[in-house]
């Protein structure tokens, strides 16, 4: 269709020399059939524009027209590409976004200013595809408007008040939304390889620096293991800083977008853009010099002296049984303990001892509240050979499947997504983690208190949970308690698959993570990106909104007022962030 030609401010179906495709309505805010909509063009393309000035002139949604109208004051919905405020303000007076009872002068107003709905452009697509207007809060355009985006959505309007009466008295239980569509890319994206915050990077699974990754890898896994804490923090931002990039082309709605804006590191970094990687967040001096050794090597020489280190090996060795941490595999090397075999004879575990018969033969501890077996050191010792293995995607796909049937059978209604590296894409992963819900936004809560220890220890019972690495219950989300361990209920298990008769069981780890509904969206994001992508939106949500984000909800830290998103890009959104697949939030090695 032709392009329009908009005014700076506003798109406006007047403004238009091409007829309307109906019926043109007077623009009246009692109009109680029309929901007037206001599209700010700053941001948006003209294509974009046309699109969405298409969508409002054909649709019409349970007897409600939509209507692009020319004056933002007698507008239901503000439709803008601007996600911060201070850019929204240069093209729209604040006080529209909020309600206004009083003039400039202090006066009473007669007739007070109506407060808007300030959404972004998918809600208008989204809307039109369902047929419906959907509600506001999953597309608030500013997060610190979502309270009021939410409230004043025109979601609810009814012809007259008997309409809006037998609407609420036959309206059903609402549902927690499982499918929300991601939203497309900004086309003037934020998005940079050169931001600080790695949640404002795009970090693929396997970037074009892999190997160089792979080598700063080796030194940052040293410095954990050797307890060096700036040191550690320091390699795990230079890696972040390599994995990301600032565009990639992305498959979304069966169209593929092309991004073009590959400013720096689509290819290999190489001498030539050497400088220009020099000025990127944290790639100090020392980090530099390793890269320019290593376009001139093809490795760091560092990295080859640790690997071939007997300190080294041993103490990824002792780390990768559970229950080993890094104090204490550093307290059995210096006692003189080099290979897991040396473990197994200090633990008194026969080498030769099953993973199937292992619970059976070692004395293990129980847990206090379910008198579940624990897994201990000894266990991990003689179950390593099954953990260490890689889990395959059709794997962890029949993991959940088997979980949700069981717990099926302990309460109906339950909807869970699977997170961790499967979500972001990899191919095997190491354990599995599921977090689950209630789909019932109202009484949701109260169905899944308690819902995690009933499930595991039907788990148990059906000989599919063999051990339990640990097990929480519920706990107020806390805006100022620091340390990150969220206050959801969870239990970290040992599981094994149904015995089928052909194969052995191999034990798996399984974390299964119960939220309630209003905060099932922000654990699906605190369990899916990577330790480092964690970390930055947990500081950015900190540093530059004055928020407190984990996995158990989000808080405002000076008066600690929760927000509850009903969707995973309203998660983004309430914290001024961009929308970041999950498949680009592998921001560790």
């Amino acid at each position: 269709m032709p392009k329009r030609t908009l005014s700076s401010s506003s798109s406006c179906s007047d403004s238009s020399s091409e007829p309307s495709r109906k019926r043109r309505r007077s623009v009246s805010p009692s109009d109680a059939k029309t929901v007037n909509v206001y599209i700010v063009d700053a941001k948006l393309d003209a294509e974009t524009i046309a699109e969405l000035v298409s969508l409002v002139e054909e649709s019409r949604i349970n007897k409600q027209d939509l209507e692009i109208c020319p004056r933002v004051e007698d507008a239901d919905v503000i439709v803008t590409g601007v996600r911060m405020r201070k850019r929204l303000e240069r093209h729209l007076e604040w006080n529209l976004a909020v309600r206004r009872t009083t003039s400039d002068a202090g006066a009473p107003l007669i007739f007070p200013q109506k407060q808007k709905a300030i959404v972004t452009p998918q809600w208008l697509r989204d809307s039109i595809k369902e047929k419906r207007l959907l509600p506001c809060g999953g597309y608030a355009a500013l997060g610190e408007l979502q309270d009021e985006t939410e409230k004043h959505c025109p979601d609810g309007i009814c012809s007259n008040v008997e309409d809006c009466k037998h609407t609420k008295s036959t309206s059903s239980p609402k549902k927690l939304i499982t499918d929300v569509s991601p939203p497309q890319p900004l086309e003037n994206s934020q998005i940079s390889h050169r931001h600080r915050y790695a949640c404002m990077r795009h970090s693929p699974m396997v970037c074009p620096n892999q190997d160089l990754v792979n080598e700063f890898a080796v030194l940052y896994r040293h410095r954990e293991l050797e307890g060096w804490e700036i040191r550690v923090l320091s390699y795990e931002r230079t890696i972040a800083v390599l994995k990301g990039l600032p565009w990639c082309s992305m498959l979304r709605s069966s169209r593929i977008i092309n991004i073009t804006s590959w400013t720096a590191y689509p290819h290999k970094i190489t001498e030539e853009n050497l400088d220009d990687v020099g000025e990127l967040p944290f790639i100090g001096e020392k980090a530099l010099f390793k890269i320019k050794e290593y376009l001139r090597t093809g490795h760091i020489s560092e990295a080859q002296t640790i690997r071939s280190d007997e300190r080294y090996q041993a103490l990824c060795a002792f780390t990768s049984i559970y229950g080993i941490g890094h104090n204490t595999a550093r307290k059995l090397y210096s006692m003189s303990l080099r290979t897991l075999e040396h473990l197994d004879a200090y633990y008194d575990v026969k080498s030769d001892t099953e993973s199937s018969t292992a619970e059976k033969l070692l004395p293990v501890p129980r847990d206090s509240k379910l008198n579940l077996p624990l897994l201990t050191i000894q266990v991990g010792l003689a179950l390593r050979r099954d953990l260490i293995q890689k889990i395959p995607r059709t794997e962890v796909e029949e993991m959940r499947d088997v979980v949700m049937r069981e717990l099926g059978e302990i309460k109906v209604g339950c909807v869970s997504t699977i997170t961790g590296g499967y979500r972001r894409g990899k191919s095997e992963s190491n354990d599995v983690d599921i977090v689950i819900s209630h789909e019932d936004l109202k009484s949701g809560s109260d169905e899944v208190k308690g819902l995690c220890s009933r499930l595991v220890k039907r788990l148990y019972d059906q000989g599919l949970v063999t051990h339990v690495m640990h097990l929480s219950s519920f706990r107020e989300h806390n805006a100022i308690r620091t340390p990150h361990w969220d206050s959801l209920e969870k239990a970290l298990t040992v599981f094994v698959l149904p015995d089928d008769g052909k194969q052995r069981r191999v034990h798996r780890r399984l974390d299964l993570i119960f939220a309630a509904p209003e905060v099932y969206w922000t654990a699906v994001v605190g369990w899916t990106g990577s330790k480092m992508f964690e970390r930055d939106l947990r500081s950015w949500a900190k540093q530059e909104k004055g928020m407190k984000f984990d996995s158990s909800g989000i808080s405002r830290r000076h008066d600690s007022k929760l927000y509850f998103p009903k969707s995973e890009p309203e998660v983004f959104s309430l914290l001024g962030l961009e929308w970041i697949d999950p498949t680009l939030r592998n921001a560790d090695a």
